[in-house]
């Protein structure tokens, strides 16, 4: 179900106002997708724990959750068949997320053994433990053996995942090394579309995963031609631990949420690409650590919790982003100095942190409906149009300032059957000036109280000399006297 549209101008003025809490505006309705990273496959997460996990992303308010599929897993002991232990596995997480009505993205990554272009010295033949020795960090030897593998997955899960992403982090060394990174995975990428897209024609294909807001590295990926090879293109912008707003002047925009993510999008435009742009990953850790570098650097709960709100704002206001992904949905390790296992929204121990109602607070920005299985890739609308119609808001702005001014006239008409003699209407007129400036303006409703009691307090003092109404009014008009 796709949310009715609302004019532009309005989706304008929501946009400009930036609020929290309100219905999106045309502006953030490209946000089709707002979720949660899980590590669902992992093998320290067994069926009911994978069940909870699920659950909690379904309370969390999350249409989504990304879930890093191991090809080192699911083709082991070479090419061909499919590992049936860990297939099964990820059969468990389909289904269990399908039938919750979560979407899954998929992100397909790690080379096995077999296939990787590790040195020798490291495979040894790839016997005992190769995956603790890095071997899967190396990028494969021949493209077409991993789209051989994606698209066998596509075709088992057609209809049931969707989204696929190709490779995790191909520009970071930790997980991708090669003689020249970008050559290698736009290999992978060319390789890799077709082969899904013929599988499921209605899945989206996502590639990039990039680390940070990597502009330079998308440049060189279209120099090597992958336009056209992908629906949506991703990065990961992390900002260390400064704020999703802090602009880091005079450093290079990928490290700064608020200037990377444009650089990149820039970077897209400038070669024609108007395809939607995924944010798969970004977050903050709570871990103590306070290092010198700042990338090394955890937050405060409280602090996650408010970047987590800047963050969720300031993608509203890029209608070119379709889906945003929060690493992660839960603590991986108890061990608090571990930066990267403490970015959860909920900790090791399954209690929530402040962000996990950050984050069910922010559905109301994200959300835009729930895409059907099959409906295929999301195509944005193009993002200037809306953001024209931007100075038209201003007008409905004075607008709400007239009712101000409107609760001014009731509040001398109370005033007339107070005193008993006629003199005292045009009284209240120029007496609420004095009145105003020392009273408290936030209380219109006692404004009127507040202007009776210096006169029955003068009325009072003067009770001992029984003035008739005339010596009253008399001195009602000294008073209006005194504060001119």
């Amino acid at each position: 179900m796709v949310r009715p549209r609302v004019s532009a101008y309005l989706a304008a003025f929501v946009a400009m106002l930036g609020a929290w809490f309100v219905v999106p505006s045309t502006a953030a309705a490209a946000t089709k997708y707002a979720g949660l990273q899980t590590h669902l496959l992992w093998a320290n997460v067994d069926n009911a724990e994978m069940q909870r996990q699920l659950d909690l992303v379904k309370s969390s308010g999350a249409t989504l959750t990304r879930v890093d599929v191991g090809w080192t897993s699911i083709q082991e002991s070479g090419p061909g068949a499919l590992n049936g232990y860990h297939v099964g596995r990820l059969d468990a997480v389909v289904n269990a997320a399908n039938a919750r009505g979560i979407k899954l993205l998929l992100t397909f990554t790690g080379s096995p053994c077999w296939a990787s272009t590790a040195p020798e010295s490291i495979k040894q033949g790839c016997a005992g433990e190769w995956w603790s020795r890095g071997v899967s960090a190396y990028a494969p030897r021949d493209p077409a053996e991993y789209a051989s593998a994606i698209g066998k997955l596509a075709a088992r899960y057609k209809g049931k995942v969707t989204a696929w992403e190709i490779w995790n982090e191909p520009n970071h060394e930790e997980f991708f090394k090669a003689a020249d990174q970008a050559t290698a995975y736009a290999a992978l990428v060319k390789a890799a579309y077709p082969a899904v897209k013929a599988a499921d024609p209605s899945t989206t294909v996502v590639a990039g995963s990039l680390s940070q807001s990597d502009h330079a590295f998308t440049a060189r990926l279209y120099q090597l031609g992958v336009k056209g090879f992908f629906d949506a293109f991703s990065i990961h912008p992390y900002s260390d631990d400064y704020s999703p707003l802090d602009t880091r002047a005079g450093q290079d925009p990928r490290y700064s949420f608020i200037r990377g993510v444009p650089a990149v999008r820039d970077v897209m435009l400038a070669n024609g690409d108007n395809k939607p742009l995924w944010l798969t990953e970004a977050g903050f850790s709570t871990s103590p650590i306070r290092a010198t570098e700042r990338w090394r650097n955890g937050v405060s709960e409280e602090t996650q919790a408010l970047y987590l709100k800047q963050q969720v704002e300031q993608v509203a206001k890029w209608p070119y982003v379709a889906a945003t992904v929060w690493f992660k949905l839960k603590d991986t390790s108890g061990d608090v100095n571990d930066l990267y296992s403490n970015c959860g929204l909920r900790r090791w121990d399954g209690s929530a942190k402040p962000a996990w109602a950050a984050f069910q607070n922010s559905m109301a920005i994200l959300e835009d409906g729930a895409e059907q299985p099959g409906e295929g890739p999301f195509e944005p609308e193009v993002p200037q149009p809306p953001l024209t119609p931007a100075p038209t808001p201003v007008p409905p702005a004075p607008t709400p300032v007239p009712p101000a001014p409107t609760p001014v006239p009731p509040a001398p008409t109370p005033v007339p059957p107070a005193p008993p003699v006629t003199p005292v209407p045009p009284a209240p007129t120029p007496t609420p000036a004095p009145p105003t400036k020392p009273s408290v303006p936030k209380k219109p409703t006692t404004k009127a109280p507040k202007r009776s009691k210096p006169v029955s307090a003068k009325i009072s003092r003067a009770k001992a000399k029984k003035l008739k109404a005339r010596t009253a009014a008399k001195r009602k008009a000294a008073a209006r006297r005194a504060a001119r």
